[in-house]
């Protein structure tokens, strides 16, 4: 056995997890960091701010989950409404979701009968891109 590849593997995954609780702590306090700050960007109507060569903005996305994880009356639901490309034995919650953004662009209506086993939330994120 070459030793020398062991203990250069051994380094790297002792570099490997350092790194993962530097990144998990990063994580954290950015996460910390985006609770205080978004209700800012709320209160003061900034949609973006350029800073530091990074763009920071809001984003709006809306996820659909089954009302009290009834997953069934959702299917169900989604049959009824000639949805059923999103039902197999369950349902795609991104697919469902990115359903639900598309009708929410073109300002159309959540059927009754989806919107009574449905919670739509919104979900609001810090986001950073090159200005």
């Amino acid at each position: 056995m070459n030793t020398e590849e062991l203990k250069r593997f051994v380094a790297l995954e002792e570099q490997r997890h350092r790194l993962e609780t530097e990144i998990d702590t990063i994580k954290a306090e950015a996460a910390e960091l985006e609770g205080r700050l978004l209700p800012q960007f709320e209160q003061s109507g900034t949609e973006r701010i350029a800073i530091d060569g990074r763009t920071v903005y809001v984003e709006r996305k809306l996820w659909a989950k089954p009302k009290d994880g009834d997953k069934p009356a959702v299917c169900k639901a989604l049959k009824r409404c000639r949805l059923g490309d999103y039902v197999e034995e369950t349902f795609n919650t991104n697919s469902l979701s990115a359903y639900i953004r598309e009708l929410d662009r073109e300002n159309k209506p959540l059927a009754p009968s989806l919107a009574a086993v449905l919670d739509v939330s919104e979900v609001f994120k810090l986001r950073t891109r090159r200005s």
